[in-house]
């Protein structure tokens, strides 16, 4: 096929493969001949290309390279350790977020007005302290510390903060991202502003990762987040990082201080007192012992060994649950809980209403159209309370 190769390259470049990597893959060996415009690839090999780097077929036919703002230039990294974790699953997870943005802007294209007021309290709660900040932004999605921690679960009280952020303009989407080290990522917007993050972590971390990027888009920022030790340890060695307030924030919003003094005031501090408060608030025990090492209730060497043994204890768990697993499970449901409540209310509305075609609303969930009436059926038999059609 005479393609550009030109364009090839660029493609393959965005995606995050290097030649080496992407000629290991099945056919795909002459891949740098095919750069080099030595040869060129079968249609049968061009359909594997665009499968793997994600793009249409057409696009490796455009006479020049198209104009993509790529992920290095829109999101912040914390290091350039974090620059080097923008695996091609990144990447692509990255352009799947775009691609959603550019959704809710065509969804709500006649609700734009309504939009603006939905998330206007952005602008009002991020001046003031880290406390301020955190009491601003509560009062803003109107949620109280006694709601939070009536809820059953962490799972419950994902799902409640990604409905309760939605309601007021912010929508959360969740992925795999198959790689625990990459905790999530935001992408700000004036209008549309959104949360990703990673399905594989705990929901408790997920919470903690969600409040953080919440932070983030508080400050106007465009972030990707590494979730390891030195997440932990910045306050340590770099102070004025923006993690650390960030950290700060999400710190302080699901557990506030006052709460915390209270709740911590003459218990015996282990493991047990860590899970209890843990599973008070919603929250991971590395956040509870945080809160602990802030009030000066242990010392940085404690800390930083209870880290290091939950660290791998919490790799351990994952291993074994990687060696058992026998199944990805449901897709629909999946897809659902990716998509979120919100966001699927918002295609599966434009679409009974005719605003939007079957194509249409099945290019905006990012399924084939083959999929989108099982999708449709499983969403709509389940009992939603913000399902708005």
């Amino acid at each position: 096929m005479p393609i550009n190769r030109d364009v090839l390259r660029w493609a393959r470049e965005i995606a995050g493969y290097s030649l080496e990597e992407i000629s290991k893959k099945q056919s795909l060996s002459k891949f740098p001949q095919w750069e080099e415009g030595k040869s060129a690839p079968s249609y049968a090999q061009l359909e594997k290309i665009a499968e793997i780097l994600h793009r249409p077929i057409a696009l490796f036919f455009f006479p020049d390279r198209p104009q993509e703002e790529t992920i290095e230039k829109s999101l912040r990294a914390v290091s350039e350790e974090g620059i080097a974790s923008l695996s091609p699953t990144i990447r692509q997870l990255f352009r799947k977020a775009k691609a959603f943005q550019i959704s809710l802007r065509e969804l709500q294209s006649g609700d734009s007005v309504n939009q603006s007021n939905r998330i206007a309290w952005i602008n009002s709660a991020n001046s003031g302290s880290i406390p301020q900040i955190a009491k601003k932004v509560r009062e803003a999605l109107g949620v109280t510390l006694n709601d939070q921690t009536s809820w059953k679960n962490s799972d419950a009280a994902l799902k409640n903060w990604r409905s309760l952020l939605a309601d007021h303009g912010i929508y959360v989407f969740k992925e795999a991202f198959r790689n625990d080290r990459v905790a999530g990522f935001c992408i700000y917007d004036d209008l549309y502003p959104i949360i990703f993050i990673n399905n594989s972590l705990e929901d408790n971390r997920q919470i903690f990762t969600l409040f953080h990027e919440l932070a983030h888009i508080l400050f106007k920022q465009s972030y990707l987040d590494i979730f390891d030790t030195n997440f932990w340890n910045l306050e340590f060695n770099d102070p004025s990082h923006i993690e650390v307030k960030c950290n700060a924030f999400a710190a302080e919003f699901l557990v506030p201080e006052q709460e915390f003094v209270s709740d911590a005031k003459g218990v015996a501090i282990n493991d047990e007192i860590f899970r209890i408060l843990a599973a008070k608030y919603h929250v991971s025990r590395e956040v509870i012992l945080r809160r602990f090492l802030t009030h000066k209730y242990v010392d940085k060497a404690f800390y930083q060994s209870k880290v290091h043994e939950w660290d791998q204890g919490y790799a351990a768990k994952k291993q074994k649950e990687k060696e058992s697993k026998k199944s990805g499970g449901d897709p629909y449901n999946t897809k659902i809980a990716y998509l979120g409540n919100a966001y699927l209310s918002l295609v599966l509305r434009n679409y009974s209403q005719g605003s939007i075609s079957l194509e249409e609303a099945a290019s905006h969930l990012d399924v084939k159209e083959k999929f989108f009436p099982k999708i449709e059926e499983r969403f709509l038999s389940r009992e939603v309370s913000n399902v708005r059609l």
